[in-house]
């Protein structure tokens, strides 16, 4: 294993993927910063450029900008008050609070620093968990690799929380296009009039209708040309020793939170973010001025959400399961090489993995001496007039779709996607489960239909087998918890109020 990493180590340092890397943690970090945008968009922009890298270096690419993204989006929480992405929502509740107090470099610094003790840490953690959780993938049968999948699109469905009915409604929009093309077991063609669609939707076209260029569009339409920054002042990091010797405790204890939530299909840093941030707040001294500048919410929200980092690696490459949507471009990538994420790639393509966990290291380095060195510039970046980015992205998407098929009906796919998104938006439909319900629903349905092929008791099968029972019983419980806990809880208060 260290001598695999050592070579891929070695292998990353020539000057052209240093640059690459160095783009993409940039690219991800400067994405990140700017509400609306993240470093999905840049990810999906650059699928293209990919088709023609050698895959550790296209996955290099992708990883960089992931990690970039991750460690990005606290600069617009702490300087903005707007979270550059959602997992850094709780970073704005104190981080804010220094910058309106005029002391922006404390959770700046404490949160440069933290995003690196986050991320580094459980970068090593998957590298030694995705190798046993691989040889464990690959005792399982069709009908364990089905429930898995099963309890990953629940999962992802219950974050809709306020809306499940519409979350079912997203996953299964994209059930509805992955039927699409060639049966997995028969070959027979559905839904497919055309030649081209016999392969199924590019994932690639679909990524980039759904979400890049739709994104695109939105934000044209509605002219927001620059964020409204602030005359903040930042100096120069001060190293936040003090900060992180009193908050010790809530560091570690968030750093494990945010590594297994990360772990777990469909949640990814947000979860991780909030999930740390309330726990700590419980268990602090100070819990009562939490949310109104304490030090110690831009530690616990950071570290989560950046050990969230290794944590959603493990599924991705151990079980061919997205940890989060970032992790369903990391599969389509893998895809567009011909390469299938799941327990047998450590052992067939180990190159590839090894490169993904020296190229997140050295992006966390690379990282961290950006946010370092280039820490009082981080106003100016917040004013860059970023509806310059929207002609270069869409540019590229259109390329991208051409050369996914080679021919134009890669844009038909793509602009069609785009409607799709316009109209998920317009009803309110979360994206979120439709990305990662597209990746998966053809692992779930090629695993059915091989599980109900080798067993001749059909579907008794799977709640004969442990495993995939309790799986399956686990998917049912945690929809029935989003449709009736509130109520249980709140009926539970009542009670408890009632009583006293």
């Amino acid at each position: 294993m260290l001598e695999t990493l050592l070579s891929s180590f070695v292998s990353l340092m020539t000057p052209a993927t240093l640059l690459w890397l160095l783009f993409g943690t940039a690219g991800g970090l400067i994405l990140g910063a700017i509400p609306g945008l993240a470093g999905g968009l840049l990810t999906i922009a650059v699928l293209p450029l990919t088709y023609t890298m050698e895959t550790p270096v296209a996955m290099a690419l992708l990883i960089a900008i992931f990690i970039g993204s991750c460690t990005g989006s606290m600069i617009s929480s702490v300087l903005l008050g707007i979270p550059g992405t959602p997992n850094s929502i709780p970073t704005v509740w104190d981080g804010y609070e220094f910058t309106k107090q005029g002391d922006p470099v404390r959770p700046l610094s404490v949160a440069t620093v933290c995003n690196f003790v986050g991320t580094v840490p459980s970068i090593i953690v998957a590298m030694f968990a995705c190798f046993v959780v691989a040889r464990w993938a690959i005792k399982l049968g069709p009908w364990e690799y089905f429930s898995l999948c099963f309890l990953a699109i629940a999962m992802v469905i219950a974050l809709a929380k306020e809306n499940l009915r519409k979350g079912i409604i997203s996953a299964g929009l994209a059930f509805l296009f992955t039927m699409i093309g060639s049966d997995p077991v028969s070959g027979i063609d559905r839904f497919a009039p055309v030649i081209y669609m016999r392969s199924g939707l590019s994932v690639v076209c679909m990524m980039m209708g759904v979400f890049a260029t739709y994104t695109m569009m939105m934000e044209f339409v509605k002219d927001t040309k620059r964020n409204t920054a602030t005359n903040v002042k930042v100096s120069r990091f001060r190293w936040p020793g003090k900060d992180l010797k009193d908050n010790l405790g809530t560091m570690i204890r968030s750093f494990f939170m945010g590594l297994f939530i990360g772990f777990l299909p469909g949640l990814g840093g947000d979860a991780s973010a909030m999930l740390a941030y309330e726990a700590n707040k419980k268990l602090a001294k100070d819990g009562d001025k939490w949310g109104h500048g304490a030090i110690g919410g831009v530690i616990a929200a950071e570290t989560a959400n950046n050990a969230c980092c290794g944590g959603v690696i493990i599924p991705m490459i151990a079980l061919g399961i997205p940890g989060n949507g970032a992790m369903v471009y990391l599969i389509a990538a893998l895809a567009v090489h011909g390469i299938s994420a799941g327990p047998r790639l450590i052992s067939n393509q180990p190159e590839v993995v090894y490169a993904i966990y020296a190229a997140a290291l050295i992006a966390a380095v690379i990282g961290l001496i950006i946010e370092v060195v280039c820490m009082p510039v981080f106003p100016r970046l917040m004013q860059i007039p970023y509806h310059f980015f929207y002609p270069i992205i869409i540019g590229v998407c259109f390329i991208g779709a051409y050369l996914s098929y080679g021919n134009c009906f890669g844009l038909v796919v793509m602009l069609a996607a785009c409607l799709v998104g316009l109209g998920m938006r317009y009803f309110d439909i979360p994206a979120g489960p439709f990305m990662m319900s597209y990746i998966l629903s053809g692992m779930l349905e090629e695993n059915f239909r091989r599980a109900m092929t080798y067993s001749q008791e059909g579907i008794v099968t799977f709640f004969t087998r442990p495993l995939s029972c309790a799986l399956l019983i686990l998917s049912v419980l945690i929809i029935l918890w989003n449709v009736f806990g509130d109520k249980l809880l709140k009926k539970k208060t009542l009670q408890g109020g009632s009583e006293q």
